[in-house]
């Protein structure tokens, strides 16, 4: 009987475009929210921007290993953007505590899902120069889910924004 893994296994063309397609957006979104926190939550902001910062670091480390594979083109050209959800907001900037809760509730939604994103990359690897990069993503996402569920349940009882 043939190993289910086996048969969904990705060249590694695939596994780096999807991933730097990923991750591109997750920096972006990360970078949107550090902005829409600035004026109200500048704690939630500096703690978006290292959290985009991250992101960049992966792009970096996807960067090396596509180098190293010789496949930088799977990473050079930058991913088309997609519509997405936080942009059909009607107001960019956090006005009220209610609408931080909402952003950092999506924001570990999007997270939990960013960390499944590269369990699956990890399970459908056969390429030994990704192996430990994705298995170093998965682990940053567990990380950052734990740092915004921390700082969610710091701030809950007592308002993001009146604690700025």
């Amino acid at each position: 009987m043939m190993d289910m893994h086996a048969s969904l296994l990705l060249l590694p063309q695939e596994q780096l475009t999807l991933a730097n397609a990923h991750e591109t957006t997750e920096l972006k979104r990360y970078r949107r929210l550090t902005l829409s926190f600035l004026p109200k939550a500048p704690q939630a902001s500096r703690l978006m921007a290292s959290l985009a910062l991250q992101s960049e670091r992966r792009l970096d480390t996807l960067r090396r290993a596509a180098r190293s594979l010789d496949l930088e083109a799977c990473v050079s050209v930058p991913p088309m953007d997609t519509p997405s959800y936080e942009m059909t907001h009607r107001h960019f900037f956090v006005v009220d505590d209610n609408m931080a809760t909402q952003l950092l509730d999506q924001a570990i939604r999007a997270v939990v899902e960013s960390k499944h994103f590269f369990d699956w990359l990890l399970n459908t690897n056969a390429t030994p120069e990704l192996h430990q990069p994705f298995v170093d993503f998965v682990s940053e996402k567990e990380n950052e889910c734990r740092v915004l569920l921390e700082f969610r349940e710091q701030y809950h009882p007592r308002g993001i924004l009146r604690h700025a």
